[in-house]
């Protein structure tokens, strides 16, 4: 569940219900985001150019302030979430962990 919701947040908020926005924010200042889920938590992070950095801090806030999870991108993100634990499955180490 934790996996599912890392993905589904960054997928829109109230305030930037672009699916896209936080992506193409980034992107178009020299900036990259990424995420993943570990045992015991959730990490969040990304970088960007310092004259953008308040506008992606308040993009990023977004997600854990007003999420959308919308109903049109569940089902993607649990196919996408199922899709990566197959893949990492096959993986002694991973089955180990």
């Amino acid at each position: 569940m934790a996996h599912y919701l890392e993905h589904m947040l960054f997928l829109g908020t109230e305030k930037y219900p672009n699916q896209s926005e936080y992506m193409d924010y980034l992107s178009k200042n020299s900036g990259t985001f990424n995420a993943y889920t570990d045992l015991m938590e959730t990490n969040y992070f990304f970088e960007v150019a310092n004259h953008a950095f308040d506008g992606g801090l308040d993009r990023f806030a977004q997600f854990f302030i007003a999420p959308l999870f919308t109903e049109s991108c569940s089902e993607r993100e649990m196919k996408a979430v199922n899709s990566e634990h197959l893949l990492y499955f096959k993986q002694d180490i991973w089955r180990e962990y």
